[in-house]
């Protein structure tokens, strides 16, 4: 293990994410506590990050579902596994392959 490596888990951070072109992320390394605030957290969200991004509150076949909601509570969990969160000005730069990478992101928690 290199110096990077023992300064990164001192500080608990975990590998290294892109989001965009120049954003680029490290994850927090996960605790017990942190899995269990993220499970409560994302407690009834059916669907992932990518489906719910813009879409109104309604109805999705015979499900009602508050997307808005969902994508808030996506924010909310993105900020709490990532070193310094997202500012409104990173989540809004977020591409295409960010976008998958967060998407994925939660899983390693969940």
């Amino acid at each position: 293990m290199d110096k990077k490596d023992n300064l990164d888990q001192t500080l608990n951070l975990g590998t290294e994410i892109r989001l965009s072109e120049t954003l680029k992320k490290h994850i927090k390394i996960g605790t017990i506590k942190t899995i269990r605030d993220l499970r409560k957290l994302m407690n009834g969200v059916k669907y992932n990050f990518q489906f719910c991004i813009g879409r109104e509150k309604g109805w999705f076949g015979d499900d009602k579902f508050d997307f808005p909601e969902a994508e808030a509570k996506y924010r909310e969990a993105f900020n709490t596994v990532l070193d310094g969160g997202l500012s409104d000005d990173e989540y809004d730069s977020v591409d295409e392959e960010g976008i998958k990478e967060l998407d994925s992101l939660l899983t390693r928690f969940l």
